[in-house]
């Protein structure tokens, strides 16, 4: 997995924050191991501290998260948990697809209509 972090106008990527990053969406990423690219970007907006990140998966979708927070630890915490909720998600949506549903596809059947046989 391949992390960029960004820091814009007048704010600073310390140390500090970069651990706190790494830590917060690795946990994620064990969770939902299909993670290939992360983009993270940290900004001011008026005496808000803003953290974005955008999760790139093998499936070929994208997950976007913002949050604002007092500094920047409470805003990579509340960024944290919104991009784990989202992961969930994309995580349900891919075990559901998986299975006798997908099968029945393939096969050309409707899995939502019931079998007719002629006698």
């Amino acid at each position: 997995m391949q992390m960029n972090i960004t820091a814009r106008h007048d704010t600073k990527a310390s140390d500090a924050i970069k651990q706190r990053i790494m830590a917060k969406l690795q946990k994620n990423e064990s969770h939902f191991d299909h993670i290939t690219n992360i983009q993270v970007t940290l900004d001011k907006e008026g005496s808000l501290d803003l953290a974005e990140a955008t999760l790139h998966l093998d499936t070929g979708q994208e997950i976007f998260a913002k949050a604002k927070g007092e500094n920047m630890f409470s805003a990579i915490d509340s960024l944290s948990s919104k991009l784990e909720s989202q992961l969930q998600k994309a995580k349900s949506k891919t075990n559901t697809r998986k299975g006798i549903d997908k099968i029945m596809r393939v096969m050309g059947e409707d899995p939502e209509e019931p079998n007719e046989e002629v006698a």
